[in-house]
């Protein structure tokens, strides 16, 4: 095995341990009604960055929600292995019900149950306070002249699930609140590595490249060899995502259109496998 295979290995071992991880979420529908269309929004905004999304659904939602609506997300409905394929867990129709039960420790249903076994082993738990929350706008509009007592037992609630972990947010803002929480996750991951190496998983990529072979004069530069048609792959696609960097082999080169957006996963995912990204003119 020749140096610059084994400086190969090396730095293709490393940068699989310092890059992003898969995502792949578990997505939970209680029977909260409120917040339910905004939320098939973000989750078809997270298919698009390239996470894999599971589903499963309590009675009450089977019953309340529109399931043609839940189907058109393209989400796989799952029953068994439900906590072991999943790095997070989220809940973008939690209801007073469940919230009450998981924040007073109660786990006698299935939701409740998950929610618990998310906790417990500190995985990453994102849910929508919309249909729980008193001081909403949804909330209130629906009952405007709740006890006070009554709400200070929500938002109770909803403070004993946010010192357990969870992310609680608008089911408007569920796909920034779980990218968040997955970035955070990510960076938590490679930080020993950064700070050991000095450097982020881009720089680790360059500084360790294979070095470009000498030219045949000592004093003039080497051309650089044409790049192989086959070692470009044009892309299409508005959104450049995690799941479409993944797809490549390593070290091609990407070509998108002006206009395409890249998500910050996928830029990370396209260093840690020498994939250049690059516009059409």
């Amino acid at each position: 095995m020749t140096e610059a295979e084994v400086r190969g290995l090396i730095r293709q071992a490393i940068l699989e341990v310092m890059g992003p991880a898969p995502r792949r979420a578990l997505v939970v529908f209680s029977g909260g009604l409120l917040g339910f269309e905004d939320c098939i929004g973000e989750l078809r905004m997270l298919a698009a960055q390239g996470v894999q999304l599971d589903y499963l659904q309590t009675p009450s939602a089977e019953r309340i929600l529109d399931q043609d609506l839940i189907a058109s997300v393209g989400m796989r409905e799952v029953s068994k292995r439900m906590v072991e394929e999943h790095d997070m867990l989220i809940a973008p129709t939690l209801t007073a019900n469940i919230a009450a039960k998981v924040a007073h420790g109660i786990a006698d249903c299935r939701a409740s149950n998950l929610f618990s076994e998310f906790i417990m082993s500190n995985r990453l738990v994102v849910a929508s306070r919309t249909a729980i929350c008193p001081d909403g706008a949804a909330k209130q509009s629906w009952f405007p002249h709740m006890p006070p007592g009554y709400a200070d037992m929500l938002r109770g609630n909803l403070a004993a699930l946010a010192s357990f972990g969870v992310r609680l947010t608008e089911s408007r803002f569920i796909a920034r609140t779980a990218l968040a929480a997955w970035d955070r996750r990510d960076r938590e991951r490679s930080a020993p590595f950064v700070a050991a190496l000095g450097t982020s998983v881009a720089g680790f990529a360059a500084a360790f490249a294979e070095p470009a072979p000498a030219g045949g004069r000592g004093d003039a530069p080497a051309r650089p060899a044409a790049a192989p048609t086959s070692s470009a792959v044009s892309c299409t696609r508005s959104l450049i995502s995690q799941q479409v960097v993944q797809q490549l082999p390593a070290g091609v080169e990407l070509r998108i259109s002006r206009q395409a957006k890249v998500t910050a996963a996928a830029r990370d995912a396209a260093s840690a496998r020498s994939i250049r990204i690059s516009r059409e003119v």
